[in-house]
């Protein structure tokens, strides 16, 4: 005859072993404190038989099952026999991910963990992307201010600036993260195109400058000839009456006078 132990705490099934026979009544038993001689009902999976009341009942046995914890999704597991998932506040099921929370019995996508993981994975990018455009214009802030660059360097330099602004733009945009359209890199052969459109539009101007600069210098020129010429025009005119005058005088008789 199988004697069944069980805790005596909590009724819980422990052992079952041969009972011994009562040597002062041979058809009888011996029965130790808390055992019992009733059989332990066949026991379904994930249950235990504990003895409540003067007879065995199955309650929930989930020792051994990889469970999740329903607050952070990480793994847990029960180690007593008696309590269920619920109970401990755990789950059979896995979470989804970590935008995943418990809720009403399931796991369930939270909104906000998405938009914050949204927005944490889009000012990543910003923040890579504004690094690498300081990186372009590091140490060169005062060569700009002070004009010891290039005017190609110029041009780069300037662009990189204005594709940092634009980068604030879109991350101060009211629709920030959920339309993000970032504005594309400065390219250095559009930057070196505009630089050389720019010099040669310079240089033609300046060629111009310089020829509307001789133009004028020789007009001048030209006038002052001109003046010059007026001015002995009038000289000369000037002069003639007094030569005629002159002419017209008599002159004084070389003959001497008889007295």
């Amino acid at each position: 005859m199988l004697c069944n132990q069980y805790d005596s705490l909590t009724g819980q099934y422990i052992v079952s072993f041969l009972a011994d026979v009562d040597p002062m009544n041979s058809s009888r038993y011996l029965v130790p404190a808390f055992c019992t001689l009733k059989p332990v009902p066949e026991r379904p999976p994930r249950t235990w038989p504990f003895w409540r009341g003067e007879k065995w009942e199955m309650l929930p046995d989930y020792r051994g099952v990889r469970l999740y914890r329903t607050e952070s999704g990480a793994t847990a597991e029960i180690t007593v026999a008696g309590v269920t998932p619920e109970d401990a506040e755990l789950t059979e099921v896995p979470r989804p991910s970590d935008t995943h929370v418990w809720r009403d019995g399931a796991w369930t996508v939270d909104e906000k963990i998405v938009a914050d993981k949204a927005r944490e994975l889009a000012m990543n990018d910003f923040f890579a992307r504004l690094e690498k455009a300081r990186q372009q214009n590091l140490g060169k802030s005062d060569a700009r201010v002070t004009g010891r660059l290039s005017d190609l360097e110029e041009a780069t330099f300037d662009a990189w600036t204005d594709y940092q602004v634009a980068l604030v733009r879109v991350v101060e945009s009211p629709s920030f993260p959920a339309e993000i359209a970032w504005p594309a890199e400065p390219d250095p052969d559009a930057i070196l195109a505009k630089v050389e459109a720019e010099r040669a539009e310079r240089a033609a101007r300046e060629a111009e400058e310089a020829a509307q600069r001789e133009a004028a210098a020789k007009q001048a020129e030209e006038d002052r000839a001109a003046a010059d010429a007026a001015m002995q025009v009038r000289t000369d005119e000037a002069a003639k009456p007094d030569a005629d005058t002159a002419s017209e005088q008599p002159k004084a008789s070389t003959v001497p006078i008889k007295k």
